[in-house]
């Protein structure tokens, strides 16, 4: 009998770890519909939330013009930040205040009387393009059983209504500009810590870009109200005012607003008479030319550079999604979008830059 070694033992299996075991198959499948649900219940708050994120996107406006006034007023006085935000509220304020104790009361009446003014040109252009041909026109754009004057009324409803929503912004805009630092970072504490570089590279170049997007729109509105006014006024057109104002409003939506500006200086062209409707119709051809090929090259060369073909159809999103109401913010939105796309897209996604 020899004396060998015994052999070896078999080494028992190692032990998987519970943390180490691939998880069940049924159990991804549920994390993965619980997410599908959760992202679909977001959405679905989103949508019903459509009125209150336009009215904080308002508000955001608004602090940007006020941050704005308030670094133009530090530059040139050394005043806490508080107390040059007071006084920029305050001059802004003052000028609303100043501006309808002016031209308040006579704004109403010209509004009044260009109101009434409106169905005789429109009698007017249904007598030159023809009743029925122009019925089936509003048809097909209006919403069914509605007409000409139900779609005033709705102008005229919607325009109450914003009175109140402009308001709210207002106010909400004054505590965004008082603290911008505290409502940044208490978005970018709701984002992973990797993505608080590109986070506030993001916020910088949105609040930038509106920035100066506001400037140059307030410059065009401001061009377009007053030749718009002076150009009425010289050809004795009723109401110039109320005229100039309704331009200046709707210059602040790209592309199709100055079309829509057109119209009701046209239909008061039509009661008038004589050449009355061709100079009207040639003034505001002219200017709207000069806003954009003159002023708007001018004041929105350091602005953000959408191209027209989408900025169109980016209205027409917006329109669709937010209403009326989202047409009068298309242009910021429309920017809003492009610098999302931009900085978190092409810039940090795909490493590309753009002009």
């Amino acid at each position: 009998m020899t004396d060998e070694p015994a052999p070896p033992l078999p080494k028992p299996a190692p032990q998987t770890r519970r943390g180490d075991r691939p998880p069940p198959i049924g159990s991804a499948f549920f994390r993965g519909g619980v997410a599908l649900l959760a992202l679909f219940a977001l959405a679905t708050l989103l949508w019903q939330l459509r009125p209150v994120l336009l009215l904080l996107f308002a508000a955001t406006l608004v602090a940007i013009v006020l941050d704005g006034l308030t670094r133009a007023i530090c530059r040139r006085i050394p005043l806490p930040r508080g107390v040059a935000l007071g006084l920029s509220a305050l001059l802004a304020a003052s000028g609303i205040v100043a501006i309808v104790w002016l031209f308040g009361a006579e704004l109403a009446n010209q509004i009044n009387h260009l109101a009434a003014l409106v169905p005789g040109g429109w009698d007017d252009l249904s007598d030159i393009v023809g009743e029925q041909r122009l019925n089936g026109y509003v048809d097909r754009l209006a919403p069914s059983g509605s007409n000409i004057f139900s779609i005033v009324q709705a102008v005229l409803s919607f325009v109450s209504g914003m009175v109140s929503a402009t308001l709210l912004a207002m106010l909400g805009g004054v505590f965004l500009a008082a603290q911008p630092a505290t409502y940044q970072a208490g978005f970018r504490a709701l984002l992973p810590q990797r993505w608080d570089a590109i986070a506030v590279e993001t916020i910088h170049a949105i609040g930038l870009s509106l920035r100066r997007f506001m400037l140059g729109q307030a410059i065009s509105v401001l061009f377009v109200g007053v030749t718009i006014f002076i150009g009425m006024w010289l050809v004795g057109a009723p109401s110039p005012l109320a005229l100039a104002v309704i331009a200046g409003i709707l210059g602040f939506i790209p592309v199709v607003g100055p079309l829509m500006a057109a119209v009701p200086g046209v239909l008061v062209g039509l009661t008038m008479g004589g050449d009355a409707f061709w100079k009207i119709a040639a003034i505001y051809f002219v200017v709207q030319q000069i806003d954009g090929n003159l002023v708007n090259a001018l004041v929105m060369k350091r602005s953000v550079k959408i191209p027209p073909a989408v900025t169109m159809f980016s209205l027409f999103a917006i329109g669709v999604t937010f209403g009326p109401a989202g047409l009068l913010l298309g242009g910021p939105i429309a920017v809003l979008g492009f610098v999302l796309v931009r900085k978190l897209w092409i810039e940090n996604h795909l490493g590309k830059t753009i002009d």
